[in-house]
């Protein structure tokens, strides 16, 4: 008989573990992580941003973080088509704070770009390409769901009544 009830307080602790160590949703076991972009070089035409999102995973709660110099750049938050063609006419969204903190609150992809010129005008017509998003100013990350942050626990089963 003691050796029943100590199975069983045994088994109601390790299942009250498994509740209270943080077996919820993925999304609240995640405290995201914040991504500085291009790291030192922040957002500017110096970046090689393909290769600097190549080498980091995106997931939900996760935070992108623009540092610019806003008198020269700006961040526009694109669809994919736009992104491609550097088309900055019609964004989803224009930040030019210099400081800008972009939350990724859903999985998918997302893209950014820079919507400035070269100045002076003339200047930028006679270079091949005279946009700041042409020159390689722009970003395309993938966000995907949180890793689970805890180490699941198996579910107890009752020990068999004896006879």
């Amino acid at each position: 008989m003691a050796l029943r009830n100590t199975i069983m307080i045994f088994l109601v602790a390790v299942a009250c573990l498994g509740v209270c160590s943080g077996a919820s949703s993925s999304e609240a076991a995640h405290s995201g992580v914040v991504h500085k972009v291009g790291d030192s070089v922040g957002w500017s035409i110096l970046g090689d941003y393909k290769k600097w999102a190549s080498t980091k995973e995106f997931h939900v709660g996760d935070t992108l973080l623009f540092a610019y110099n806003k008198e020269y750049h700006n961040l526009m938050e694109v669809n994919g088509e736009d992104y491609q063609s550097c088309n900055a006419k019609s964004p989803l969204a224009l930040y030019a704070a210099g400081l800008d903190s972009i939350p990724l609150d859903k999985p998918g992809d997302y893209y950014f770009m820079c919507g400035r010129n070269f100045e002076p005008y003339w200047y930028a017509m006679t270079l091949k390409e005279p946009g700041h998003c042409q020159a390689g100013q722009k970003l395309h990350v993938k966000v995907i769901e949180p890793i689970s942050d805890h180490n699941s626990v198996a579910s107890p089963t009752a020990a068999p009544a004896p006879h």
